[in-house]
């Protein structure tokens, strides 16, 4: 035990590849207690080697020097535990390492499963990434994020619908997706170990197109049809949960139904004050003093404190905190004087356009992308150049410059991979 707690040996190796993602995995002893929980010494092993970026299967076998006969089934029971990631491309699958999120913390409690401890996984999974502070600071260390609100469509005045873009619309996502699949929450269900539920639905996390597919292949959740999904979004609605999507416009993953005891993004608002761990929706809620009676029906139902009570006695009347307000609608259903709106932000969040592009940036604000470009770290070559690269990417003019144009020149596009 001395060895995995000091971040030696195979599982320390495996912690350290994680961490070179955009999204890291800083180490402490409850995280090599969950490595050491869902990897086998053998797949902690291969996971250590496996490229950050997608890869085939020969590529896979360059890198660990295995066959790649002996590696589709390890691969493949690992996907089933949630551990790669496989996506077929051009007729041929494509394996990556699954991040810590959103990646195999979610994925190893996406249904109850007897092939692995989940109430132990539970408990070290709370003390990693809900109790201490460390994890959260690697995660949302920059200003782009992995998860953005999205707001409650009816939440919004009619006259104000023209001004939320498609990509925007929970409704939108919904009906463009080509598949659809349903899940036990993650948050709700870690809780549910740890005797700390809160009662709300526990089936409803969503997943959307490939990963949709990726997750019935491997047994995560169930396919459902666009209209069992749709279905999932008015009762969360209903229930008060904040919808918090893939941060992509193209082809984005999955949408969570989130509240604000159990969610570990909302979670860290809450306790560690990160206020940047969530992208706001277009929109922020507003308050007519004239009508406020300052019941704070509105405060309890925000679920990161945006809303509070100032004042006393007739004087009571709920104020908003702009830097904290997810921009979420759940505040509005609770008011019954009409003095809650949603109004629109001055300044509208970018939104990349896929995921490569936001690992890109996420890696940039990060100072990981050196990372993503030279990624084979037995060879000496690639340390130095990504040595190098970090210094270069990391001056403030090149880094601004890269950020500004948001990655978009052909040049850089290329120099990715993308």
């Amino acid at each position: 035990m001395g060895h995995i707690r000091k971040g030696e040996g195979v599982y320390g190796r495996l912690q350290k590849r994680l961490d070179r993602f955009p999204i890291g995995a800083p180490p402490a002893s409850a995280l090599y207690e969950i490595l050491k929980r869902l990897y086998t010494e053998e797949e902690a092993e291969i996971a250590a080697r496996m490229p950050i970026r997608f890869t085939d299967l020969a590529g896979i076998a360059r890198r660990t020097k295995k066959s790649e006969d002996v590696l589709r089934p390890i691969l493949h029971r690992m996907a089933d535990k949630g551990l790669v990631m496989d996506f077929e491309h051009r007729g041929k699958f494509a394996y990556i390492l699954s991040p810590t999120v959103i990646g195999f913390f979610e994925f190893a409690f996406m249904r109850v499963r007897s092939d692995l401890p989940q109430k132990e996984i539970a408990e070290h999974m709370v003390a990693y990434a809900h109790d201490e502070p460390d994890f959260a600071r690697a995660v949302f260390a920059g200003k782009t994020q992995v998860g953005r609100t999205l707001i409650h469509e009816d939440a919004v005045d009619p006259a104000d619908l023209t001004q939320i873009l498609d990509h925007e619309r929970a409704t939108h996502i919904v009906k463009e997706a080509k598949a659809w699949a349903v899940s036990l929450c993650y948050c709700r269900h870690i809780q549910e170990h740890e005797g700390k539920a809160c009662g709300k639905p526990t089936g409803v996390c969503t997943t959307l197109n490939s990963a949709a597919d990726y997750v019935v292949r491997h047994g995560l959740g169930r396919r459902i049809s666009k209209e069992e999904a749709l279905d999932i979004f008015a009762r969360t609605r209903a229930e008060g949960l904040v919808h918090i999507g893939d941060n992509v416009k193209r082809r984005p993953a999955y949408v969570c139904h989130c509240c604000g005891c159990c969610c570990a993004m909302l979670s860290a608002i809450n306790r560690f004050k990160m206020f940047d761990a969530v992208v706001t929706s277009p929109f922020e809620a507003a308050v007519d003093p004239a009508k406020c009676t300052g019941c704070g029906l509105c405060a309890k139902k925000c679920p990161v404190g945006a809303l509070r009570i100032e004042g006393e006695g007739k004087g009571k009347k709920a104020a908003l905190n702009p830097a904290i307000c997810l921009g979420c609608g759940v505040c509005k259903p609770a008011c019954e004087q009409g003095s809650l709106s949603m109004a629109a932000r001055k300044e509208r969040v970018m939104v990349p356009e896929t995921a490569w592009q936001r690992a890109v940036v996420m890696a940039i604000e990060r100072g990981k992308f050196q990372n993503l470009l030279f990624d084979d770290f037995d060879r000496l070559d690639h340390a130095a150049l990504r040595a190098v690269t970090r210094i270069v990417v990391g001056l403030p003019p090149v880094k601004k410059a890269l950020l500004s144009q948001q990655v978009q020149s052909r040049f850089f596009r290329a120099l990715a991979g993308g």
